[in-house]
């Protein structure tokens, strides 16, 4: 990692946090504001009212009055924004060149600051979050990551669609919105993330003339709590391909097994050299695709395998999975393998750090949620410092076949012949 990847914190008199990251070889500026909250801090009642609100700030408010004006401003430029909700951040962002930097300031204070919830407007977004929830509803591999989630966390706010629900959507009022706007934008709530072709004076002098969040405290969201219920769940649906997630406990993301874990995914699924797309693809012909991945929260989190396979072959799939895991459970790995794992996490994560989108993201999400900055150095020394023994304890604890839990979705009639293949 090159010197010239580093951060300054600093706190503005109203107690917003303001993060600026140098980098001196890039031309472009990304500008990120992120708040600590999502669908995780949301009841029933308001199910889906983090990301419905994401997309209302951009409908308008005081300097850009629509839609249409905030886009022109930033395409003017040739500038790209965007934002994203997810259970623990929601995240406003514009990158540009670096000569343009202050209209991303503009655009995004102006929106954070005085939009104006039209309930006109609102209730056209209606209808758009709708036909959204129902896009993802008709995509089999969004669909069964939702009924996974759901299965996995149970019904509590982690284990509900980020998107909310129909009903919801259409329920939410102009006041809900200002009411959960007032609560969870503010100033200890909220950081500001500048990343790429810009000095720390510069990004502060801007951040103190265009953000005036106030100093309410930060919220914290409900604990998550862990719930009985069945091993598995069927999505019945008429496909030509089956998929399935199997899914095991681990801990929260500020636990010392993180970074094992890290490399344990990519080993078993995260690669075309993994042993899973190796077994289950290449050697067996069972998948087109399959691949494990980590959904870490601050207090939980789920290990997952995902995969696609012939609507015949689900469960021939599904045992050649646990075999693989209770393999790697009991015999472990070779050193050339957790070297391979490492290296590959290490390369690429040194490669998206030439982004200005990357790092403005990086340093935003660990202060906005953990309040404190891991940076990509030492994300490095946490992977090289696992050891061979670590990662096979690792791979024991986790591929615990009595704690599996899966989501399958396809023609079948029930699961009954899938849940016998979770033994191992």
């Amino acid at each position: 990692m090159s010197q010239d990847q580093v951060y300054t914190k600093d706190i503005l008199p109203g107690g917003l946090r303001v993060i600026t990251a140098p980098m001196p070889s890039t031309r472009s500026v990304t500008v990120m504001l992120m708040a600590a909250v999502g669908s995780r801090y949301e009841t029933r009642q308001i199910s889906g009212i983090a990301h419905f609100m994401e997309h209302m700030f951009f409908k308008g408010a005081e300097k850009y009055p629509d839609a249409m004006a905030v886009a022109s401003a930033i395409d003017g430029v040739g500038g790209v924004f965007n934002a994203f909700t997810s259970e623990e951040k929601v995240a406003y962002y514009v990158k540009l060149t670096s000569g343009k930097t202050e209209t991303a300031y503009d655009v995004l204070s102006d929106m954070l600051h005085r939009s104006k919830f039209d309930p006109v407007e609102i209730d056209k977004e209606r209808g758009v979050i709708v036909e959204e929830l129902r896009m993802y509803n008709d995509d089999p591999m969004s669909r069964i990551q939702m009924a996974f989630k759901s299965h996995f966390f149970g019904d509590q706010p982690l284990g509900w669609d980020v998107g909310g629900t129909e009903q919801v959507v259409n329920s939410v009022t102009r006041e809900d919105f200002i009411h959960f706007r007032d609560l969870h934008y503010t100033a200890r709530n909220c950081v500001l993330s500048v990343a790429g072709d810009i000095t720390r004076a510069r990004a502060l002098e801007l951040a103190q003339s265009y953000f005036s969040f106030d100093g309410h405290d930060k919220i914290t969201p409900p604990p998550y709590v862990p719930q009985p219920g069945a091993r598995s769940v069927l999505i019945k649906k008429d496909t030509e391909q089956g998929h399935f997630i199997l899914g095991f406990p681990i801990p929260g993301e500020e636990e010392a097994i993180q970074p094992t874990l890290k490399i344990l995914s990519v080993i078993m699924g995260g690669s075309m050299s993994s042993r899973l797309f190796h077994e289950i693809r290449e050697k067996r012909g069972l998948a087109y695709y399959i691949s494990s991945g980590r959904r870490v929260f601050t207090d939980t989190g789920a290990f997952m395998i995902a995969a696609g396979v012939n609507v015949d072959k689900l469960g021939d799939a599904v045992a050649c999975v646990m075999e693989e895991l209770a393999k790697a459970a009991d015999k472990g790995f070779t050193a050339e393998e957790l070297t391979r794992g490492r290296e590959n996490i290490k390369g690429k994560l040194d490669l998206s750090m030439e982004d200005s989108m990357t790092q403005a993201n990086l340093y935003a999400s660990r202060e906005a949620i953990y309040g404190k900055i891991k940076t990509a150095e030492q994300m490095v020394e946490e992977l090289d410092s696992v050891t061979l023994d670590q990662l096979n304890a690792a791979a024991s604890i986790c591929f615990d076949a009595t704690k599996v839990k899966m989501a399958a979705l396809g023609p079948y009639k029930d699961l009954e012949q899938f849940d016998k293949k979770l033994e191992g």
